[in-house]
């Protein structure tokens, strides 16, 4: 009987160490803990992977690598093809793995900076009307920023902030439209623009800028006369679409996102960042599905579009975000001719591809998800999408 009671207490005791070991790092290190767990509830997850009845086999295996390389379990892919055909898959959950609904093509994600396309486009459509040109100064159209100190502003053109080359770095200068728990200027206060020097004369080079969109809101609410909002949400149906605009908090049909690779923010992060003067730079929230309708609609017309820019000549295509159009960047493969037109999107816990194709595709994917540190937002899932698709078109002609 001692015998056997010693293995049982040998049992127990291991049993202890192993809860208070697994205790205290949930305690001390629960990210770590969640990160650790991240590749089995990965392995899980793919199971839960359905596609539409006639999907290309490409977007199963993306959604795969959504989840393995992407770190995102819940994930939307919408695809419409060259003829008007759409597909679609999803994985995960709306909420928790298994203990709520499994996500569906209609469930809601934040779009991030794939609003910008709205942005962009409206612009295009205004100078399609001829309410506006891309030439047209900002300090023209907006005259109560009042007299510049750095005197390059006053060069600043509507084309060059389409294009990001406007002289904002957010990499030398902070992103005013980001910075934690503090009201951007843009769009209440633009006569802090007067007092701003650039970091580089327009039209030099390209960087990324969220200013820039926001200021090119704001042109758009001065050439129509309504809110951005408004107008955006009448021209492109969004009611229609079930598109809504973000306020902060969480919409009921909205996926829950992951944050265990975020070291500063969790599921409050909205409560620092202002989503009104986000609006025009990445405000919107819907399906993938709906986003690529919309985003299809927009490249469909015959004229002024958002693929319809020509590139810098010293830009690199083959190079990410290289060679930056309106919105959209534009990506291809060494020695290929195919080539994709790309807006990523990012905001803490979440990630998006929104991508136009050379063969007239339309792609969209929507995690709920974020890479970890170091690792470029959506470039991973990008340059998977450009191969696949490269290969797609490539067995359909043939070759």
């Amino acid at each position: 009987m001692r015998l056997f009671r010693f293995p049982v207490l040998l049992l127990l005791v291991g049993g202890v160490l192993v809860v208070s070991t697994v205790a205290h790092f949930w305690i001390t290190d629960r990210l770590g803990i969640s990160r650790a767990f991240y590749s089995v509830e990965a392995v899980s997850t793919r199971w839960s992977i359905n596609c539409s009845a006639g999907s290309p086999d490409w977007m199963h295996d993306a959604v795969r690598r959504a989840i393995g390389d992407n770190y995102s379990l819940s994930n939307q892919l919408a695809y419409i093809d060259w003829g008007g055909h759409l597909h679609h898959c999803e994985s995960g959950w709306l909420r928790g793995m298994l203990t709520s609904p499994r996500l569906n093509h209609e469930h809601r994600f934040r779009y991030a900076s794939t609003t910008k396309l709205f942005t962009a486009d409206t612009i295009l459509k205004l100078v399609d009307a001829g309410q506006l040109s891309l030439d047209d100064r900002l300090v023209d159209l907006l005259p109560e920023i009042g007299p510049v100190v750095d005197g390059r502003l006053a060069s600043v053109t509507i084309e060059h902030l389409l294009m990001h080359r406007a002289g904002f770095d957010r990499i030398r200068s902070p992103d005013p439209m980001f910075l934690d728990g503090q009201r951007p200027w843009c769009p209440y206060n633009i006569g802090q623009l007067a007092r701003m020097r650039l970091d580089f004369a327009p039209g030099e080079r390209q960087v990324y800028s969220n200013l820039g969109y926001c200021l090119l809101g704001m042109v758009i609410e001065r050439v129509t006369g309504e809110s951005y909002r408004a107008w955006v949400s009448r021209e492109y149906a969004l009611d229609d679409a079930d598109i809504r605009f973000v306020d902060g908090g969480f919409f009921d049909d909205e996926v829950s996102y992951d944050f265990r690779n975020s070291d500063v923010y969790g599921e409050w992060y909205s409560k620092y960042f202002d989503f009104n003067a986000l609006s025009s730079a990445a405000g919107l929230s819907g399906s993938a599905e709906a986003l690529a309708r919309v985003v299809r609609g927009m490249v469909l017309r015959s004229s002024l579009n958002l693929t319809s820019y020509d590139v810098s000549p010293d830009c690199d295509e083959t190079v990410l975000r290289s060679c930056y159009g309106y919105a959209f960047y534009k990506l291809r493969k060494p020695k290929r001719d195919f080539y994709i037109h790309v807006q990523p999107g990012f905001l803490y816990g979440m990630s998006a591809v929104a991508l136009v194709d050379s063969k007239g595709g339309v792609l969209v994917w929507l995690g709920n998800g974020m890479p970890r540190a170091g690792d470029a937002v959506g470039d991973n899932m990008t340059v998977h999408l450009l191969d696949v698709l490269t290969d797609h078109y490539a067995r359909q002609a043939g070759e």
